[in-house]
């Protein structure tokens, strides 16, 4: 029986904004809709909810899977359940795109952890901090991947990620954190960033973007968020990392013609020195090229520039949706 979309999302463990994003983007699937224009859906497409979600946890890209037909993506599915006898296999199977290390017991940093108990996002959180605490980079990088594992790039993103990054102000304004600890976590989480989830692939004809903040901007972190959650909804993203002139950041894109440019401002809100650059950059880019600005102080920004075409985001579902509607 056809069921709204947050039933839907409850079942399938999605949230409602990301079968959304699957829907519109990927055409993963097509809801009915009501006389009032409410998505249902089928038990078929909670089926394939359920299965997108597995595959995507396991290394295939949304884009290469949303428009298999149901049969497929059952094979798919099954194709990652390992049978009995693997228990007596001399090697576990690698996900596609990986290779086995030489030396299995070895500690590998960008290794997705093969089975892990679940911890919920908010238990993640904790675990996160507490590693971080007792400088244990090992720890601390194995719950993000866990959590990448479990729930997602996009889900660590938004639910592990994020609420750390808030919780670490916080405690470090209040004097719970050391300067030793806020570093470790900076330092696992941008090394889990870089790192490519196993299996992904950029699509054919991907449009690009290029992601830097401007010289006198040092906060990587909202950068490099902007960065991975742009490949997760299949960009060809070119880093350039923080701190750079906006004619060096400019000059990349024009070279590249790409498609858009995001900026990521944490500090400090409304200086006059960034409001010129932010204009400068706007002025050096092509006007059909988009410029993307986000973080901490963009708001502050956005007051100060109204007039300039530039898409202004405060959050994790803004960046999204400017993603998602930027012409190709």
């Amino acid at each position: 029986m056809p069921c709204p979309i947050q039933l839907a999302s409850k079942l399938s463990g999605l949230s409602q904004h990301v079968i959304r994003i699957w829907e519109r983007r990927y055409s993963a699937l097509s809801p009915s809709r009501t006389c009032t224009n409410r998505r249902m859906y089928c038990d078929e497409a909670v089926k394939r909810l359920k299965m997108l979600k597995v595959l995507t946890e396991n290394g295939h890209r949304i884009g290469g899977v949303a428009r298999l037909s149901t049969a497929e993506l059952e094979a798919l599915v099954n194709g990652l359940t390992a049978p009995p006898e693997a228990a007596q296999a001399p090697a576990p199977a690698a996900l596609p795109g990986t290779s086995l290390p030489a030396e299995p017991a070895t500690p590998v940093p960008v290794a997705e952890p093969a089975t892990a108990q679940a911890l919920s996002p908010e238990e993640s959180v904790e675990e996160a901090l507490a590693a971080a605490k007792r400088y244990d980079c090992e720890g601390l990088r194995r719950v993000l991947l866990q959590a990448r594992m479990h729930y997602g790039q996009r889900g660590m993103l938004h639910r592990v990620i994020c609420p750390i990054l808030i919780k670490v102000g916080s405690q470090w304004q209040f004097g719970e954190m050391r300067p030793g600890h806020e570093h470790i976590l900076t330092a696992i989480i941008r090394e889990i960033l870089l790192t490519p989830v196993p299996g992904s692939q950029v699509p054919l004809h991907a449009p690009e973007l290029i992601v830097a903040t401007p010289a006198g901007e040092l906060h990587e972190l909202g950068a490099l968020i902007v960065a991975a959650s742009a490949r997760d909804l299949g960009w060809y993203v070119t880093y350039l990392g923080p701190n750079l002139p906006v004619e060096e950041i400019a000059a990349c894109a024009i070279a590249r013609n790409a498609t858009a440019v995001a900026l990521s401002v944490v500090y400090p809100e409304s200086c006059p020195v960034i409001t010129e650059k932010l204009r400068r950059i706007r002025d050096l880019l092509p006007p059909t090229m988009r410029l993307i600005v986000g973080g901490r102080s963009a708001e502050s920004y956005r007051t100060i520039l109204p007039e300039l075409a530039i898409k202004w985001v405060s959050c994790l579902h803004g960046l999204d949706d400017a993603l998602c509607k930027t012409p190709r």
